[in-house]
């Protein structure tokens, strides 16, 4: 084999931490909010591996199909299969997310293929797909509430005291009698406010955090990207002070505006590295994650 065809240890493996950061963030949160039990627990590590097939699968798309990242992408897949597939029998609930997942993953790939993984909405899927799974898992939680956005009947929409039985509809497809009935689809708790309102939070953060990185590497010295950075994270402040006048929120979102306007600020008189910003966003993400989650349990 050529060396262009030989894989690399590093084709294995991501090795940027902040990359692992922003993608396991919201479903470390999920896994807290919705409660620790067999299937949060499961549902995270088939997230790590989702992640896994995603990093090798994007690079063998980028490269246009090169043997050299098919090992890693058989392998993480097999892995996924093993550890994925019992879930889905046995949790077969997960598929009313599959329809939002399978677009992720096709934009994924395409922007890969185009060589556009880097790029605004590139970053965006990425940013979506991670958020997500702050609801996902937090639905199939053991402290989830059977309270929800798009409730099935009244008496489930006050939290009826058929706990269990709401749980098995979260775990469970409807029947094929309800199967075109949006209802059936998305039962109590399958969409639970606190979830939602974590996964709301983490795209606005992750996003802004994607500004930064872009101000600061990729796009850096271009006001465009530093103007975009700073009115998003300007707008991210207003929006804790009106939404609810969380302490832990406003707090957070003016941190992360602090470093917004301190690092490209820092750069112009003396040069950062890129391990610099990565080390400064993976700490904003970590204070980012213990005020989400502050605001949401308290």
């Amino acid at each position: 084999m050529t060396a262009q065809r030989t894989t690399r240890k590093r084709d294995w493996f991501d090795n940027q931490p902040g990359a692992w950061v922003m993608v396991m963030l919201p479903a470390a949160a999920g896994f807290i909010i919705g409660g620790p039990n067999l299937d949060t627990l499961w549902l995270l590590a088939i997230w790590a591996l989702c992640y896994c097939v995603q990093f090798s699968a994007a690079h063998w798309f980028k490269a246009h199909f090169s043997h050299r990242y098919l090992p890693p992408m058989i392998a993480y897949t097999v892995a996924l299969t093993v550890i994925g597939l019992p879930f889905l029998i046995t949790h077969t609930g997960i598929l009313r997310w599959a329809p939002l997942y399978i677009v992720l993953v096709a934009l994924s790939m395409l922007s890969s293929w185009l060589r556009k993984e880097r790029s605004l909405w590139g970053n965006a899927v990425s940013v979506i797909a991670a958020s997500t799974m702050a609801t996902v898992i937090t639905s199939f939680g053991s402290a989830a509430k059977t309270a929800c956005a798009i409730p099935l009947n009244a008496a489930q929409a006050s939290c009826g005291a058929d706990t269990d039985a709401a749980r098995a509809m979260i775990r469970n497809m409807p029947g094929f009698s309800q199967i075109f009935e949006p209802r059936a689809w998305w039962p109590a708790g399958s969409l639970p406010m606190n979830g939602l309102i974590a996964t709301a939070l983490f795209a606005l953060i992750q996003y802004g955090s994607v500004l930064v990185v872009k101000t600061m590497i990729r796009e850096r010295g271009k006001r465009s990207y530093v103007a975009a950075s700073w009115v998003w994270h300007v707008m991210l402040v207003a929006l804790t002070i009106v939404a609810g006048h969380n302490p832990f929120l406003i707090t957070m979102s003016v941190l992360l505006m602090a470093r917004a306007i301190a690092l490209p600020v820092a750069a112009r008189y003396r040069t950062m590295k890129p391990v610099v910003t990565g080390i400064t966003e993976a700490f904003a993400s970590l204070i980012a994650f213990g005020c989400i989650l502050a605001a949401v349990l308290m």
